[in-house]
């Protein structure tokens, strides 16, 4: 039977953590190994609260390491040759780590994979994440077969064929620890967001692949920690997507995308302060200023991720989206992934 180390980072929330255990607990069809990481929570997590999954681990950490720095000490703890990353505010059906697991079995160039992740909070919406598979386009923003942008959709059985993807979430999703540590782990400075985009880029790198497994199911609450529309999100999220940018983009793909991204970001902070939108403008200029001023560090983080290169980027631009997401969805007003993928013209 396979064996499967669920890795659940948890800074705090011991009601959403107790429900998540109790998910796994009904796992089927394979080993489960649990590692709680408890990321600076304050709570006292007591045996009590455990009742569901008595085997489960707990690594303790009195300050908050941020969620790539809990995957990363919960996967280095970890037994299983098959990790899912999963956050303590989502619940697992029965059969999911079975399924993802013998799809991570039957294709070796599979370097991660997630389920199809609906929306615990609105039932048979997809959740916000990845929903039924992350992409992204060139200019680095995310986006999801079943999300773009704030459009989400209701799951009508539309994207069920699942296949190979750009990223998954985090929220969960399930890797294969060899080929995480060969890569790196979680990019630890980016502390939140767009960590497993930087991580499924690099597999990309490496010649490895990421697919969607709709047949497996999570449901997800989302944003139990850091709460959509808060300044540090918003930060999180432009501050890591432009180092991902540099950390993983070719020299040529980098001077043909990065100016085009920078002036979409002024655009942005231009069209937040017409709006008074304020919290948004500061985040998206605190994200600027801080890629003027750490050029070393993206240098460094450059050079160590360009090492693992081991296709050219002409493969991996294939499976990136070819226009701007942004233009299509503000100004052609394409909402969905299907109608992105419509001819651009």
């Amino acid at each position: 039977m396979r064996t499967v180390s669920a890795v659940i980072p948890h800074a705090g929330g011991l009601e959403l953590l107790v429900e998540c255990l109790e998910a796994l607990a009904s796992t089927r069809g394979v080993e489960l190994e649990a590692i709680v990481v408890d990321n600076g929570s304050k709570e006292e997590i007591g045996r009590e609260a455990l009742d569901a999954l008595p085997t489960v681990q707990i690594l303790r950490y009195e300050c908050r390491l941020g969620f790539a720095a809990a995957c990363n000490r919960g996967v280095e703890a970890a037994g299983s040759e098959f990790i899912l990353l999963l956050n303590n505010d989502a619940v697992v059906e029965p059969d999911t780590l079975s399924i993802l697991s013998e799809a991570m079995s039957a294709d070796r160039m599979l370097a991660a994979c997630q389920p199809k992740i609906l929306s615990l909070t609105h039932p048979g919406r997809f959740d916000y994440s990845s929903a039924a598979g992350g992409e992204i386009d060139r200019y680095g923003f995310p986006f999801a077969r079943g999300r773009v942008f704030d459009t989400i959709e209701e799951d009508r059985g539309q994207y069920d064929r699942g296949g190979y993807v750009f990223w998954g979430a985090g929220a969960a999703l399930m890797l294969r620890r060899e080929r995480y540590l060969a890569a790196g782990g979680l990019e630890e400075p980016f502390f939140a967001h767009m960590e497993e985009i930087d991580l499924a880029w690099r597999f990309q790198l490496m010649g490895y692949r990421v697919a969607s497994i709709p047949e497996a199911v999570v449901r997800h609450r989302g944003a139990a920690t850091i709460h959509s529309g808060s300044f540090i999100k918003m930060y999180l999220n432009y501050r890591n997507s432009l180092a991902t940018l540099v950390r993983n983009y070719s020299t040529a793909s980098l001077t043909r995308y990065l100016p085009g991204r920078l002036a979409l970001d002024m655009a942005l902070a231009l069209h937040s302060l017409i709006t008074l939108n304020f919290l948004q403008f500061w985040a998206v200029f605190r994200a600027g200023c801080w890629f003027l001023t750490s050029f070393p560090y993206l240098i460094r983080g450059r050079r160590s991720v360009q090492r693992l290169r081991q296709v050219p980027d002409r493969a991996v631009l294939e499976r990136i989206y070819p226009g701007s997401v942004a233009w299509q969805y503000f100004i052609r007003k394409r909402r969905t992934w299907s109608e992105l993928y419509q001819p651009l013209e």
